[in-house]
């Protein structure tokens, strides 16, 4: 029988911009969906003005927010940053103005100065600035903050002097418990950028922070049981491990799951321009699971190829559902 459908995206909560630090990486997430699933600071909750005023920004009237963080307080800065870089809570995104507020909190708090780090790096103040993006990562690092440890790391890994050095940095990281290093560490075994291509050993540092629920470690991990690369081929664990990280978040997984089950009632097939013969034997409600992923692709996937490649897979299937019901059943 084809395996289960996806997760219903109604029973995923809204989550409310008062708890935006805890997840405040989802908010700057920008080119890193990673972000999303490591909490940028492990310091005490806001205080319970600030909360306040978060639950404010939450309904759209950041007036109090912005009051805190113009008055001075560095924990309202950095939550206010994070509002105009992310264009939440009521005010349009302003990424410069977001990034000016972190810079304020930088100097005393670590996750501020990661934060400054990414705006530097993105150029979210209409430039990037490499050197300055790596300072304020070191302060950070240097503050405690473990995630801006490797986010220094990456960069170090570019410049080939500085590789051994970036990806000491990530493991160092990884093993203190940031899900995000670990994929980094693996990225860099996979790919033969900033340490020596070893397969293997990708899948390893990737078997680690998947272990850890990190949804971008599982679908990588899942490509690699799909294709047998660094170790023995399984796509059932493949399917697994895409089905963990699309409960986890991951908009780009669904699409592998209804590829893998797509090919299982095809024989090995996958959706594209051609014919596919209906043989029968596959119950309509095994297709309507296909079809099932294939429409989480299309709505959850950004990229326009996923999104073609699955109304032309749901085409398809429902030529099967309507040869399945038309075809008479044998008498035994």
């Amino acid at each position: 029988m084809v395996r289960g459908p996806p997760t219903a995206r109604s029973a995923r909560p809204r989550r409310a911009f008062g708890k935006v630090l805890a997840a405040a990486a989802a908010m700057l997430a920008i080119t890193c969906f990673a972000w999303a699933q490591q909490p940028p600071t492990s310091g005490p909750p806001p205080a319970a003005d600030l909360q306040a005023a978060l639950a404010k920004a939450d309904a759209g009237a950041p007036g109090d927010l912005v009051k805190l963080a113009d008055s001075g307080r560095a924990d309202a800065q950095v939550y206010a940053g994070l509002l105009y870089i992310s264009g939440r809570g009521g005010v349009a995104r302003d990424p410069a103005k977001g990034c000016a507020y972190v810079d304020k909190a930088a100097a005393s708090r670590g996750d501020a100065a990661y934060l400054s780090g990414e705006c530097w790096r993105q150029g979210l103040t209409g430039k990037a600035d490499p050197v300055k993006a790596e300072a304020a990562y070191s302060r950070a690092s240097a503050m405690g903050y473990t995630k801006a440890k490797c986010a220094l790391g990456r960069m170090l890994m570019g410049e080939p002097a500085q590789a051994a050095r970036g990806l000491g940095l990530c493991k160092e990281a990884a093993v203190a418990g940031d899900s995000s290093a670990g994929v980094a560490v693996a990225d860099a075994y996979f790919n033969g950028r900033g340490a020596p291509k070893d397969r293997a050993e990708a899948r390893s540092w990737y078997e680690k922070a998947a272990a850890q629920n990190n949804p971008q470690a599982a679908r990588r991990l899942g490509e690699m049981y799909a294709a047998g690369d660094g170790g023995k081929r399984d796509t059932k664990k493949a399917v697994d491990l895409w089905r963990q990280a699309e409960k986890a978040g991951d908009p780009l997984s669904a699409i592998l799951v209804a590829d893998q089950l797509f090919s299982d009632i095809t024989g090995g097939k996958k959706p594209g321009p051609g014919t596919f013969a209906f043989k029968g034997g596959v119950p309509v409600q095994d297709i309507e699971v296909v079809e099932s992923w294939y429409r989480e692709a299309l709505d959850r996937d950004p990229r326009p190829d996923v999104k073609q490649r699955a109304k032309y897979a749901i085409q398809v299937l429902n030529s099967f559902k309507t040869a399945a019901q038309t075809t008479p059943k044998v008498e035994k």
